[in-house]
């Protein structure tokens, strides 16, 4: 049996390779068809389980889940229809995956590294015989400190002194740069030369950054690529030389965006979204007292409603400037790949050159003070604002203007489709869906695996 290296890289399209591959070289290229949305988490589930967001449960990189009583109570009763009171982004348990790993009883000794819902829950096997991925520690001063968390337990330990510690504050935030991509791919090496597993999942966010700071026409979006692929090549070249093979894939195209869309602010202009004063007069959102709140995810929303407010939000959405679609119809949400008890009632679908903030407030006296901070936990949506620094307030920008590219709808244009670059033969036809990728690894291992 022939070992994989499975490499994923963030926003790995075909227009990318229209300029080459640089220092890389493969006897087959193709495209993936990307599920929607076309997210992190989402496609990632996909491209692991076989099966649609709506079926594997990860339907966005966020989930919206109930109070106090967190995400372990959330599994045990399997409900979020009746239980909404928060929004939670980048939850890591593998228990939230509602569909079993296609190398789940193989026999095939796995790795995952930085992929999503890999660290082991309570009610399934282990999502990987090896995993690293980022859980930082919170010092009690605030501070964020940098940490892995690894299987086996001394993993990260074993990495951090060779490489030093995971470069935290270049793996997202306005310092995101290749150092954090360095380290994950100089891991890899070091995994799959000493740990030898059979399958090896890796995740390289290298190229997202500047996709969506400059755009995905920016000169300096080719020189970025270029630096992706000498960073790779090594790992590639131990790979052929143990006998094995490596594939390289894209999760989404970056597309060029040039306005925002708020649809909270109409929500709450509409009455149908509540806020209230947290201890220093901010306005928070009040999950309870709400009818409707949309949890935005780049060019995509889902929008959680009472059963009898669902026209009226509906009405006061398709209305918004720069909303393309709003799947409300549980045939439309399956037909999309999505529904099931996870999904908004409402999905929206931006414009291609829009995407979704989560703002709700009017005005600055009413912006929570987290707002100002690298905080993915907290907000009711995923940030771009992030990626850029206010040299002036010294904090996080606040400017939606400075974001260029955005993604999760279905790509408009074959250029704009997820690459697919490997050693071994692909499927027939040019462009492969992603539901269909664990079968045709599945295939390439062999059905027996290393008993």
């Amino acid at each position: 049996m022939s070992r994989i290296c499975l490499i994923l890289i963030a926003g790995l399209d075909q227009k990318l390779l229209s300029g080459g591959c640089g220092a890389l070289s493969f006897p087959h290229i193709g495209s993936i068809n990307p599920v929607l949305p076309a997210v992190t988490s989402p496609m990632q589930a996909t491209l692991t389980t076989g099966v649609n967001p709506g079926v594997h449960g990860i339907v966005a990189n966020g989930l919206y889940t109930f109070g106090n009583a967190g995400l372990q109570q959330l599994i045990d009763t399997g409900s979020f229809a009746d239980f909404r009171r928060q929004v939670s982004f980048w939850e890591q348990s593998a228990d939230l995956i509602q569909a079993p790993r296609f190398w789940s009883g193989r026999g095939w000794k796995t790795a995952m590294l930085f992929w999503q819902q890999s660290i082991p829950g309570r009610h399934r096997e282990n999502a990987a015989d090896i995993v690293l991925t980022p859980k930082p520690e919170h010092s009690p001063d605030g501070k964020t400190l940098s940490a892995c968390w690894s299987q086996p337990a001394g993993l990260y330990a074993e990495l951090t002194a060779q490489f030093g510690p995971f470069p935290l504050h270049h793996y997202w935030g306005p310092m995101a740069s290749l150092p954090s991509s360095a380290w994950i791919v100089n891991s890899a090496r070091a995994v799959w030369r000493g740990h030898r597993p059979d399958l090896q999942l890796v995740y390289v966010p290298h190229m997202d950054y500047n996709l969506q700071r400059l755009g995905p026409d920016n000169p300096a979006i080719a020189q970025d690529w270029s630096a992706v692929c000498a960073l790779l090549k090594p790992l590639i070249d131990d790979v052929r030389e143990d006998g094995g093979r490596a594939i390289v894939v894209g999760d989404y195209g970056i597309t060029g965006v040039s306005r925002a869309i708020f649809p909270n602010r109409s929500l709450r202009q509409d009455g149908l979204l509540k806020t209230a004063p947290d201890a220093h007069g901010k306005l928070l959102i009040d999950f309870a007292a709400s009818r409707a709140m949309a949890m935005v995810d780049h060019q995509i929303a889902h929008v959680y409603v009472h059963a009898d407010a669902v026209e009226r939000a509906a009405r006061v959405l398709r209305a918004l400037d720069g909303v393309a679609a709003v799947l409300q119809s549980p045939e439309e949400l399956v037909a999309a790949g999505l529904g099931g008890g996870r999904c908004g009632q409402l999905v929206l679908l931006a414009q291609p050159d829009a995407w979704f903030a989560h703002d709700w407030w009017q005005a600055d006296e009413e912006r929570p003070q987290w707002q100002y901070s690298v905080d993915i936990h907290r907000k009711p949506g995923y940030d771009p604002r992030e990626l850029f620094f206010d040299p002036v307030r010294k904090c996080i920008a606040q400017e939606t203007g400075l974001v260029e590219g955005s993604h999760g709808l279905t790509p408009r244009h074959p250029r704009m489709l997820p690459a697919l670059l490997s050693d071994a033969v692909l499927p027939e036809g040019d462009v492969l869906p992603a539901q269909h990728v664990s079968a045709w690894i599945t295939g390439l291992l062999g059905e027996q695996g290393r008993l």
